[in-house]
């Protein structure tokens, strides 16, 4: 290929990118008007005590259960002048290009404009659980996600501290970093992340903190938020399809505390598994490894959400391109978890969730014999 016809087809990739990233938006757009239940109960009136009390000034006042970032952002749309509804959800719109632009990194290893990077690129922007995320739910999940999917690919790189940084970013806005943790955990081991880069994990979430505690939110209440919302719940299954929708609507706090440590006990036996069995840190493995805690660990922890395997979503979209053989995990994945959140949204209710997450257990079982095959070298990518 000469020189000429490497710049007509940068060229036709950029043209490619404006227009589907304008058309994903346009549709986002389109459905902005809607409201969601988070929105009128969480979201519009945490904006609205921020507006009334001077935006940024308030940043100090104890207006919701979520970390301090959150609310920054939230602080800097009141100036706007444009209803909350539409900024907030231009604002998570706006990030879930960034959360294709990673995933499709990771789907090509890093080679940007090739035909997979564009290929995932736009698969994401389209996916549902994606833009009914953003663009209908108004929920900021895509920052957290895109965050985590960022930490793998710096792992790939070798750069420990911008992984543990993207880890700690993720972990300042949303709780549910934690579903990668023990990836974090086995990183360590592994020593593919270097332990002296972990502090950069307290600093980051004292940094995050600090501009509330100077304007007056108590910074012991700051640095126990996410214990604060382990107890908000009573609800073992929220609909989310995993271990739990097979009790009803129990409420056992005595089956809470059991489902907790079973999920611990469990994680860590992986975790110490696949420690001692010794792995390239190819993208391949890198991504499956990812994509079995992303599902594993909702799946076994009580009280999850029904947007919970929004970060399994999208490593298994990332894990389809590394393995199309294997398409059907990613089809399952996303078609259970496109479920469980047009439930939450629209009231669906066609199919039963227990089913689905007998088929999700399926799918675990699936990716576990999948890394016991391919770690022992019995599987080709």
């Amino acid at each position: 290929m000469t020189e000429t016809d490497r710049q007509t087809e940068r060229l036709e990739n950029i043209l490619f990118l404006i227009v589907i990233t304008f058309l994903a938006m346009a549709m986002r757009f389109f459905l902005f008007p809607i409201e969601s239940g988070d929105y009128l109960q969480f979201l519009h009136p945490w904006y609205e005590t921020l507006k009334e009390n001077g935006g940024l000034l308030a940043i100090g006042m104890d207006i919701g259960d979520y970390m301090p970032p959150y609310f920054y952002i939230l602080a800097l749309l009141t100036y706007l002048p444009i209803s909350d509804l539409f900024a907030i959800k231009m604002v998570s719109s706006a990030v879930d290009i960034v959360l294709a632009i990673f995933a499709a990194n990771l789907a090509a290893d890093g080679e940007r404009a090739s035909r997979r990077w564009l290929a995932a690129y736009c698969i994401v922007l389209f996916l549902p659980s994606v833009f009914l995320n953003s663009a209908v739910w108004g929920q900021c999940d895509a920052i957290y996600v895109s965050a985590l999917l960022a930490f793998l690919y710096f792992v790939r790189r070798g750069r420990s501290n911008a992984a543990v940084l993207a880890f700690s970013i993720s972990f300042v806005f949303k709780l549910q970093a934690v579903f990668f943790a023990p990836l974090l955990l086995l990183f360590l081991l592994k020593r593919w992340v270097r332990w002296k880069s972990l502090w950069i994990l307290p600093a980051v979430y004292l940094a995050a903190c600090l501009p509330a505690a100077v304007m007056g939110r108590s910074l012991w209440d700051l640095l126990t938020v996410y214990f604060s919302q382990a107890g908000q719940y009573n609800l073992l299954a929220m609909f989310l399809p995993n271990l739990y929708t097979w009790l009803g609507d129990s409420t056992a706090a005595e089956i809470s505390r059991a489902g907790v440590l079973l999920a611990g006990g469990v994680v860590l036996c992986a975790v110490f598994f696949l420690y001692r069995q010794p792995f390239e840190k190819s993208m391949e493995n890198l991504v499956s490894v990812g994509l079995f805690f992303a599902l594993l660990t909702p799946f076994l922890l009580p009280h999850m959400h029904e947007r919970y395997y929004f970060l399994a979503d999208l490593t298994s979209v990332v894990f389809a391109f590394w393995f199309p053989k294997k398409w059907g995990v990613a089809f399952t994945v996303c078609i259970a978890s496109a479920y469980a959140v047009c439930h939450n949204l629209f009231g669906t209710d066609f199919f039963p969730v227990e089913l689905l997450g007998v088929g999700l257990l399926f799918i675990i079982c699936v990716m576990a014999r999948h890394l016991t095959e391919r770690l022992r070298g019995r599987e080709a990518a």
